[in-house]
């Protein structure tokens, strides 16, 4: 199977975020400028725009916004995971080398590597992860319970 770990990170933090005081998903301390409610929408939104509108050419699915509840944000960032990974089950290998066209992003980014639907769902996963680790900063510097990874 293509990416074993690709929601490990998740079985320890949606048990997290379900649980979690919603008042602190709104949370912002001095030493940093997101929240939890910023870093899930983001990811999910992230997850989104990479499958949908630059791997498969579609329109987003999510839509997700500022006023989003808690609730609302737990519930996209699974739906996309969800649909991410029934798209990831049908793909053959040759599917997954396919070359995928990559915008030219203003802050100069390119992808580290040649971009493939491989290479586009492992980035997806290791963004995650990045900002997956954000959420124990977040809740360190404001107080509350931290996941435990």
């Amino acid at each position: 199977m293509l990416f074993p770990y690709r929601n490990d990170l998740r079985k320890t933090l949606i048990p997290y975020l379900t649980k979690l005081d919603e008042a602190f998903w709104f949370k912002t301390s001095d030493g940093y400028p997101n929240n939890l409610a910023w870093i899930i929408s983001h990811i999910a939104s992230s997850e989104d725009y990479w499958v949908n509108e630059i791997g498969l050419r579609k329109s987003c699915i999510l839509h997700l916004h500022e006023d989003c509840s808690p609730k609302e944000l737990l519930d996209s960032y699974i739906q996309i995971r969800n649909y991410t990974d029934d798209i990831l089950h049908t793909l053959d290998q040759s599917e997954l080398n396919a070359l995928v066209e990559v915008p030219r992003f203003s802050d100069g980014w390119t992808p580290p590597s040649v971009p493939t639907f491989k290479w586009l769902f492992h980035h997806v996963y290791t963004h995650e992860a990045y900002h997956v680790g954000q959420i124990s900063i977040i809740a360190h510097l404001n107080g509350f319970p931290k996941p435990l990874f």
